[in-house]
């Protein structure tokens, strides 16, 4: 999804909750309708926590630098040894040093298990998030090499000798070829909404070239608009349809995106 800095902003302000509520009843309407939108509505969310727990990180090293700084930290067994070699009447004064040295060695663990945690939580969204990014990248990239803003045209009829003209192109075919050329358009633009829902009815009208050509269009809106099984799935329909127009090309594309999980 192309982001710009108004789309940036208003994903922002949902997620730091600085909307008003019908900005907000507007804007999650909007997720409904716009996959690509909720998907980066998740990324940047899941970047926020990333930012969030690193920080906490930084929290966490600055509370132990400081308990460092006021002694709470240091090994104290130079005290005891010195409190040991002082006379004294029965051997239980020792002991409060052992629970001290106990209660110091905990809260020093306890700090660096914290630090520990955080640090692996951090990790393990930054490598979610960028894995999420390498996939993104890889359907753009199959969309750019399979996408044709010009359909395949339309197979010409040989002209039957014992007519006198060949049938005309029916209202409803014209009809098929123009809505299809607005569906691509639409694609081009990344508006890949209104691209499926286009694509979607050309497709389950009536059958012809343009309604095939529509269905792969359909698995390309769906790769653009990662939604990466949806393309899978339309794309193996059609490379199980002997003769579609599409169906060699439909072929090579799952063999790319089973190449490139």
């Amino acid at each position: 999804m192309e982001l710009s800095e108004e789309v940036l902003e208003q994903i922002g302000a949902y997620l730091s909750d600085r909307m008003t509520p019908a900005e907000k009843a507007g804007f999650e309407n909007r997720m409904r309708n716009d996959e690509s939108l909720r998907q980066e509505v998740a990324t940047q969310r899941e970047i926020k926590q990333g930012l969030s727990f690193l920080a906490q990180k930084q929290r966490f090293k600055t509370l132990h630098s400081d308990l460092e700084k006021r002694g709470l930290l240091k090994d104290e067994a130079l005290k005891t040894e010195t409190d040991e070699s002082q006379p004294v009447e029965t051997p239980i004064i020792a002991l409060p040093t052992g629970r001290t040295e106990l209660r110091t060695n905990w809260s020093y663990f306890s700090a660096a298990a914290s630090v520990l945690l955080l640090a692996g939580l951090s990790w393990a969204l930054f490598q979610n998030w960028s894995d999420k990014q390498a996939l993104m990248a890889q359907n753009e990239k199959s969309f750019e090499i399979y996408f044709s803003p010009v359909p395949k045209p339309q197979p010409v009829i040989p002209i039957d000798p014992d007519r006198v003209a060949a049938p005309l192109e029916s209202a409803q075919t014209r009809s098929d070829s123009v809505r299809l050329t607005e569906a691509i358009d639409a694609l081009k633009q990344s508006d890949t909404r209104l691209a499926i829902s286009q694509l979607t009815s050309i497709s389950q009208g009536k059958p012809g070239h343009w309604s095939a050509s529509a269905h792969w269009y359909l698995a390309l809106a769906y790769l653009k608009a990662q939604q990466r099984e949806e393309a899978r799935k339309v794309a193996q329909q059609l490379a199980d349809q002997n003769g579609h127009p599409y169906q060699e090309e439909a072929r090579e594309l799952i063999e790319h995106i089973q190449q490139n999980p």
